[in-house]
């Protein structure tokens, strides 16, 4: 086990996608002991190989003994936030693992991930995340980043609103 274990990372951190998926179709767990792989890319940034993992079965949601997410870590790293390369890891998120990763991203003034995860409309500001037991507003204002939350929102319901409503226009006076 500890030779696949070294290979395994090996492959992961010199971002060798063929050997990793050459060991992937010869029965590799991604899931292995806690499904660290997939974590680990996730630390050092590598977008494209934990998409991989993912496509091999590999479980995002996996925890780390220490309480660290695949968002979690991705949101660390501090790569590619200014991209869409994360969107796929984003879209499998529910609201408060959203919320997990907007604290860390606040924790660490990952301003680009911050907004990302804001615009997916589904991060929950109210609850108090698993990181620190404080809501998203209450840390982003301790941090002086609420007007971020706040904008991000903003953006969120304007994306919602037709071109054709306005104040003015009601559902009623559009149908005349």
């Amino acid at each position: 086990m500890d030779c696949n274990r070294y290979r395994i990372k090996t492959c992961i951190l010199e971002k060798n996608e063929t050997d990793l998926v050459d060991l992937l179709n010869r029965g590799f767990n991604p899931n292995l002991e806690g499904g660290w792989p997939i974590r680990l890319a996730a630390r050092h940034g590598l977008h494209s190989i934990v998409k991989l993992l993912i496509q091999y079965g590999a479980n995002p949601h996996l925890i780390s003994e220490a309480g660290a997410s695949t968002l979690q870590l991705a949101v660390y790293s501090g790569s590619f936030w200014n991209s869409n390369k994360w969107d796929f890891l984003l879209s499998s998120c529910d609201s408060s693992q959203l919320a997990d990763g907007a604290a860390v991203a606040i924790i660490f003034y990952n301003i680009a991930a911050l907004k990302k995860i804001m615009e997916t409309g589904r991060c929950n500001t109210h609850i108090p995340t698993s990181l620190t037991g404080k809501t998203l507003e209450e840390l982003a204002k301790g941090y002086k980043l609420q007007n971020i939350l706040q904008s991000s929102r903003i953006q969120s319901n304007i994306n919602d609103i037709s071109p054709f409503s306005s104040p003015g226009n009601t559902r009623q006076n559009m149908a005349v």
